[in-house]
Order: structure tokens, then C-alpha cells, then sequence
């Protein structure tokens, strides 16, 4: 029978350290500490940013405060009504030291906030190859006429350094590809554009209920190479779903080497162009000499696919495989019997 229990078995002092430690037990299994930043077009650098009253002007503004957050401490930046021209952000995974919320305050019928650039940058740029979660959030904002509107960058010569769990939400993503000349007469990008949205060896990525229009490229010539959304190196296990791919004229999806395990599904596809709305490829060093990356590149396999709707698009350009079906030696074996696609009711192509 245990002794009953008695506050005299306790030494003098001894009740202050148990309450302390229960309090730091209670403090440990609390939330996350979170500040939010506000964001304006006619807010300031130099002020607080912590009301709509005082509220920054610049995205740099913010992402220089964000980084000064205790570790573990979220960011939310709340981005009020208006147009915000010639903006860019550009994001060191390493410098953040807790997530980071970029989010649209819509007040409705009016238009979403609104970025618009000159043809020529790209308007979010996450580098973060530490094989951790970015804890980036992206949602509710128009961004118009860059060349490209988001990329997320791993490394892609080493698959264990991604990163992971990028959140793209509601976004309205407009004009997007690169002009040989800008609207201020200047000339534009030397390269034309790839992507509206970029991944490179960016792992779990979620793309959901993003509009994208008139997805193209100055002059025409190059425009089929550019793509919506573009997964490559190893950026695997994507969530596309419920976006509108709208007046496009590359692939809408394209997924390259070793970018398999996505899922897509409940989007809507219209205005293509000509091009594919789904394309699977990779760059075989068997095949041509123009192959960039090292180690070689591979399929992607294991995409599921859901129900989309496809519109008035024939059967052929829905979803096309161009990788090479052959074994290559610098990757997995097997990988090149493997479905690329599985599609509803269990069927698989190839």
C-alpha cells in the first residue's frame, strides 16, 4: 500500500522548483509565437508595419523583419488592396528562422493586390536547399507581367538537399513570361522564360486555385518552352489541384527528371495553343549532347491522375510522355518500365 501523500515529505524550497518546472512543461507545449506585418502602397519602410496605419511599403521591408524573428516565430504579412509595381522578393532559406506568410487582404468585388513588373524579373525567389520544411505560404495576390512569378529552388545535383511544403494558394498569375522588349523601351531578359511557377527539387509543393492566363512569350518563337508550372530535379510529390490553366502556349504541367509522385487533379485546361496540357521528359545524355546536369537525368514516375477537365483539347495533347522509355544506367533500375502516369480507374501510360 503506498504511503499517503504528505506536503512534510517535501524539503523548504522544494514547491517553488516543481511549480517551476510544471510552467516551463506548459510554456514548451504552448503555440508558436507569431507577428504580423502589414503591407501598403502607400505604407513607409521606415515605419513599424505593425497596423494598416503604419504599414510598410516594400516586400524587402518585410522579409528584412521577417528574418529577425525569434526561432520558431511566424511571420504573417498581410498585404492590403492596391497596386505594388516593380516589386521582388528574393528568400535565404537559411535566414529564416520560423515560417512565412505572404497573404492577400482582398476586400471584395475589388481586385485581389496586386504585383505587377515590367516583363523582365521574377517576383519570388525561395533558395533553400537545407532538406527541411520552407514554411512558406503564399495566398490571395494578382501578380502580372513578370517573367516569372514564383520559383522555389533545391539543389538540383544533390537530392537530399529540397526543400519542402511550400503552400502556392489563390493566386492570380497574369502576363507571365519574359518580352524581348519592355514597356519602357528597354530591351528585356537575354533567355526567355521557362516557368510561371518553378521547382526545382522543391519536395511536397502545393499548387491549389491558382488562375493562370496568357502564359507566354515575347517573341513567339520561344514560347513553347515556357510552362505554367515546371517540376524538375527531384521535385517530387507536388499537389496540383483546382487551378485554371488559361491561353498558354508550352506545356501547362511539365514535370522532368526524377519529379514523380505528383497529383493532379481538378483542374481546368483551355486555350492551349497547340501544346500539351500534361508532358512528362527528361534530358537523356544517350541521346543528346546538350544535357546540362552532371549526373544525368531520369523519368518521373508515379504521377496520379485525377479528374481534370480537359475542354475541347484532343485525347493526344491531354497528357503526353516524351521521356525515353530505355533503361539508363545512372538511374534507378526499373525507373524506365514504371508508369509514368496512373490514371483514373487504374489505367497507367505508358
Amino acid at each position: 500500500m503506498s504511503p499517503r501523500f504528505s506536503p512534510a515529505r517535501f524539503p523548504p524550497g522544494a514547491w517553488a522548483g516543481v511549480l517551476l518546472a510544471l510552467l516551463a512543461l506548459l510554456c514548451a507545449g504552448g503555440p508558436a509565437r507569431a507577428a504580423t506585418l502589414y503591407l501598403a502602397p502607400t505604407g513607409s519602410d521606415a515605419a513599424p508595419g505593425t497596423s494598416p496605419g503604419t504599414a510598410l511599403a516594400t516586400l524587402g521591408a518585410a522579409l528584412a523583419r521577417a528574418q529577425m524573428a525569434a526561432p520558431g516565430e511566424e511571420t504573417r504579412v498581410l498585404i492590403l488592396p492596391g497596386v505594388y509595381r516593380g516589386q521582388t522578393i528574393a528568400i535565404d532559406g537559411r535566414r529564416l528562422h520560423g515560417p512565412l506568410t505572404l497573404m492577400g487582404q482582398q476586400t471584395a468585388p475589388a481586385a485581389p493586390p496586386t504585383f505587377v513588373g515590367t516583363g523582365r524579373e521574377t517576383w519570388l525567389r525561395l533558395r533553400a536547399a537545407e532538406g527541411q520544411d520552407s514554411g512558406l505560404t503564399v495566398k490571395g495576390l494578382r501578380i502580372v507581367h513578370y517573367a516569372t512569378a514564383i520559383t522555389l529552388n533545391g539543389n538540383r545535383e544533390d537530392p537530399a538537399a529540397f526543400n519542402r511544403g511550400t503552400v502556392l494558394a489563390d493566386l492570380v498569375l497574369e502576363q507571365i513570361g519574359s518580352d524581348t522588349l519592355n514597356g519602357d523601351g528597354t530591351d528585356g531578359p537575354s533567355r526567355p522564360s521557362t516557368a510561371a511557377i518553378r521547382l526545382v527539387n522543391a519536395r511536397d509543393t502545393t499548387i491549389r486555385g491558382v488562375t493562370f492566363r496568357a502564359i507566354r512569350n515575347n517573341p513567339p518563337q520561344t514560347c513553347p518552352g515556357l510552362h505554367a508550372i515546371y517540376l524538375a530535379s527531384h521535385a517530387t510529390g507536388a499537389r496540383i489541384e483546382g487551378n485554371t490553366f488559361a491561353d498558354f502556349c508550352g506545356s501547362a504541367i511539365k514535370l522532368r527528371d526524377d519529379s514523380g509522385g505528383a497529383t493532379i487533379t481538378g483542374n481546368r485546361f483551355s486555350g492551349a495553343d497547340g501544346a500539351p496540357a500534361i508532358e512528362e521528359w527528361f534530358c537523356d545524355m544517350d541521346r543528346t549532347d546538350e544535357c546540362t546536369k552532371a549526373a544525368g537525368e531520369c523519368p518521373s514516375t508515379g504521377i496520379v491522375i485525377g479528374p481534370n477537365d480537359f475542354g475541347a483539347m484532343p485525347a493526344s495533347l491531354r497528357i503526353r510522355v516524351r521521356g525515353s522509355r530505355a533503361q539508363r544506367p545512372w538511374c534507378p533500375p526499373g525507373s524506365a518500365r514504371a508508369p509514368r502516369f496512373i490514371l483514373p480507374g487504374g489505367k497507367t501510360l505508358p
